[in-house]
């Protein structure tokens, strides 16, 4: 199997609720993305925003690891597909791992162009892909640069995600109510939005599991953020 030459590199989980863990492997020449547990609607949402943000670093190729998809039904697929084609054009994209009913119907969607092809296994598709021509890469120092963004990028959305599963789980709100309970500390206080998410983690993280009711989660958010706003001097 051709390995991709050194260049900038990061490593990367994220996680789209409880159904789907996305792992990013990103080198110039090759980006290798990792799919674990269920496509759902909410969870194809997170997917597209995470390549999205992995295909503005302008890698050469993609390639999609499929292999730790559970029940991957067809309108989960044909929506796969249509997020990739809608944030990664440009760039030949290969997906390893698929049954082969499901890469008939891949090749079905995707078309004639040749853009999105599907491989059995994950070691056939990095040959494939290394041995064909990839998207036009940026100056070197410009890639570097986006690469760190794009790292910090996902930092504060791990952050920020991991503080909204705990208003959820705590206050009972859905994932937008969460969010908007974080957003509203923030706003108030005018911290940025990761900082508050990353110190209440952590303050959580600090504290025996089940101790923390919807009054103490509120009051502990509006400490942080007064606490940073003073920090800060806002």
């Amino acid at each position: 199997m051709q390995q991709p030459t050194p260049g900038p590199r990061f490593q990367w989980l994220a996680r789209a609720g409880s159904e789907l863990e996305i792992g990013l492997d990103f080198t110039p020449q090759l980006l290798a993305v990792s799919l674990t547990g269920r496509l759902t609607d909410r969870s194809i949402g997170t997917l597209r925003s995470v390549l999205h943000d992995a295909w503005t670093q302008r890698p050469e190729r993609i390639l999609i690891d499929a292999t730790g998809l559970d029940g991957c039904h067809a309108a989960a697929l044909t929506a796969f597909v249509e997020v990739i084609e809608q944030t990664v054009a440009g760039s030949p994209v290969g997906i390893a791992g698929l049954r082969p009913g499901q890469r008939r119907h891949v090749s079905r969607l995707s078309g004639d162009d040749g853009r999105i092809r599907t491989f059995a296994t994950v070691a056939e598709a990095v040959d494939a892909l290394l041995a064909s021509p990839g998207a036009a890469m940026p100056d070197p120092v410009i890639l570097l640069a986006e690469v760190r963004h794009l790292h910090r990028a996902l930092l504060s959305r791990a952050a920020i995600d991991q503080a909204k599963g705990i208003l959820m789980a705590v206050c009972g709100l859905d994932a937008e109510a969460a969010f908007a309970m974080l957003a509203w500390h923030a706003r108030s206080n005018r911290v940025p939005l990761r900082e508050l998410a990353a110190r209440f983690v952590a303050d959580v993280r600090k504290r025996p599991a089940g101790s923390l009711d919807p009054v103490q989660a509120d009051a502990l958010l509006a400490d942080l953020a007064a606490g940073l706003s003073a920090d800060t001097g806002s």
